[in-house]
């Protein structure tokens, strides 16, 4: 206990004695809601918990202390209230009568999406788990401590709101983050001011991750939805949700920064949809990331900005000039004409100002004149050379210029450039984009490594790309990712072009995967499905009598291989995993 007495409860610093704590003002002896761990307790041997920062109908939120590593810690406790409770006796949960089904389905939720995060703890702006067990009844996971203060804060410092400058800076680490958290099948469904940190390095650390029952209505657990920036699908739970559903929270979040005013709930904004554009709040924000923020504010998620990536297209890459001003389009350019002072110039400083504003405009004709022939002249060449040429440029697919007048021929195969003397080749077939107008020019991106179902679903490429798709086992790519297209990547293209591309079916023969999590819980059958479907194994399930509750995974088996959990199944000959599944049966081992 001498151990303890040295730290504060509140805050887990050292104190030469007990009281109350300088630092953060918490007072040793406090009391402590009864539904939740008193501080001092000692989880796993290792872990010290402090008082309760946080809870929501999923769980709670301590500070702790590790006394192996010596440092701070945050500990999250799986605890929903509405399913269980706890009582001053006894640190173990008591699930509520008629609750423990829903209560062990979401524990293993929790668990798993807690896991999946961990693998990504290596990202710089994510608060990841470090560690993960069982007690009590329930589940924990211990959080890397951040000495960092909330985007509510960092903003309410800062006077309330911040410039696009500011915002543009601070912004594109923690978006990058979010897309690789979608791009592993995670989604965060939370982002707010509250759920955002900020280092004193002036960097965002994205944190309070839950599963999706808290974060939707009309389920088990009390909903914990962040008013102005909670999607308005997460208000029906007959809505799909989505990567959409956390560009609308992040999207809520700049126009929060950027104008200093709260968004309208979006339920508030249905039939009557008042929310005024940005630049109409502050004029000081760029027109162009006004109008993306209300793209992805949309109510409709169909017409919503769908991803982070296209967000963040939008929302970073101005439109050129060409496009601001089409081919064809006229301008007047202001003269600024200096104003006069009471003294008035000389005739000789009047003549050399007024040859000055002559040579000027002058040299805007001359410069709007070789620009006209410029563009008139690269759309003369790209007519006549660029289905035959391959041009070297960046391989990210940026690249988009418009070129005015669609060009009249479709799109053919690109060849390699070369100083030999050209060769014959049979002309690709264009059925597939002859009625396609050839439009903005564009480079063929590197799809190699990258999932297919989120290129096929990317609006980026549509009327661009038309997928020729191939599949077959790979060695070194996983399933459902691209390892090969037939042109390559960084070619310059028009219109809509097919592309042939080759999608990995994983391996042909994989591990049996297990059916238990880290906490021994046995799955949910369609858990257990879904993973066996991203593995590509064929698989029957069988229904067994059991005492487990309805639906749970008993046993694996393959016939052909003879292997259980761990052992290998050839996919590729198309071996069948048999799975039984658990069928509650009261009545078991009950005589006659």
């Amino acid at each position: 206990m001498s151990e303890f007495k040295t730290l504060c409860m509140g805050c887990m610093e050292p104190l030469k004695e007990a009281g109350v704590c300088p630092y953060c003002g918490y007072e040793d002896g406090s009391p402590s809601l009864p539904s939740y761990l008193p501080p001092k307790t000692v989880l796993d041997g290792r872990y010290i918990v402090g008082r309760l920062l946080s809870s929501n109908g999923e769980s709670a939120l301590y500070i702790g202390f590790d006394r192996t590593a010596d440092e701070k810690v945050f500990i999250r406790e799986y605890m929903p209230d509405a399913l269980c409770t706890r009582t001053r006796e006894s640190p173990d949960l008591k699930v509520n009568v008629g609750a423990v089904v829903q209560f062990k389905n979401y524990m293993s939720e929790f668990v798993e999406l807690n896991r999946a995060i961990s693998r990504l703890r290596t990202m710089n702006h994510l608060v990841a788990p470090t560690d993960m067990f069982s007690q009590n009844g329930t589940a924990y996971v211990i959080l890397k401590y951040t000495d960092a203060v909330t985007l509510k804060q960092y903003l309410a410092d800062n006077a309330g709101e911040l410039t696009w400058d500011q915002v543009k800076k601070l912004f594109p680490p923690l978006l990058t983050t979010l897309a690789c958290i979608h791009n592993a099948g995670l989604l965060h469904r939370g982002i707010c001011l509250d759920n955002i940190l900020v280092t004193e390095r002036s960097e965002l650390l994205l944190t309070g991750f839950s599963i999706a029952a808290v974060r939707t209505v009309n389920t088990d657990l009390a909903p914990e939805l962040y008013t102005g920036y909670s999607a308005p699908e997460q208000y029906a739970s007959s809505e799909w949700i989505g990567t959409w559903t956390d560009v609308y929270a992040v999207a809520a979040v700049m126009y929060r920064l950027l104008t200093g005013c709260m968004p309208t709930e979006p339920m508030a904004r249905v039939g009557n949809d008042d929310l005024l554009e940005p630049a109409k709040i502050n004029p000081n924000v760029p027109a162009n990331v006004s109008k993306v923020i209300m793209q992805a504010m949309r109510l409709n998620c169909d017409q919503r900005i769908r991803t982070v990536t296209d967000f963040v297209t939008k929302l970073f890459e101005e439109p050129s000039y060409m496009q601001k001003h089409p081919n064809g389009s006229t301008q007047t350019i202001p003269i600024q004409v200096p104003k006069q002072s009471g003294k008035q110039p000389s005739k000789k400083k009047s003549r050399r100002k007024k040859t000055a504003v002559i040579a000027n405009v002058f040299m805007v004709i001359i410069a709007l004149a070789l620009i006209g022939i410029l563009i008139t002249g690269f759309v003369l060449i790209a007519q006549m050379f660029l289905p035959d040429a391959n041009i070297g440029i960046p391989n990210d697919g940026s690249l988009n210029v418009q070129t005015g007048p669609p060009f009249s021929s479709a799109p053919t195969q690109p060849t390699e450039p070369t100083t030999e003397p050209p060769v014959t080749t049979p002309a690709p077939d264009t059925s597939a984009t002859s009625s396609q107008p050839a439009g903005a020019m564009f480079a063929m991106p590197d799809l190699l490594g990258k999932r297919y179902d989120s290129v096929v679903s990317n609006s980026v490429w549509t009327g661009k790309l038309e997928f020729d798709v191939t599949y077959d086992y790979s060695e070194e790519y996983e399933n459902g990712l691209i390892y090969e297209q037939d042109i390559e990547s960084g070619t310059f293209l028009t219109g809509l072009t097919k592309v042939k591309i080759s999608v990995s079916k994983g391996l042909k023969v994989v591990e049996i995967p297990d059916f238990r999590d880290e906490m021994g819980i046995a799955m949910l059958k369609e858990d257990y499905i879904a993973i066996l479907d991203g593995l590509n194994i064929k698989y029957e399930c069988r229904e067994v009598d059991s005492f487990e509750p309805t639906g749970r995974v008993l046993a694996v088996y393959c016939k052909e291989t003879g292997g259980e959990v761990g052992g290998q199944i050839n996919v590729a000959e198309g071996n069948t995993l048999y799975v039984d599944v658990s069928y509650f049966n009261p009545n078991m081992g009950i005589a006659g």
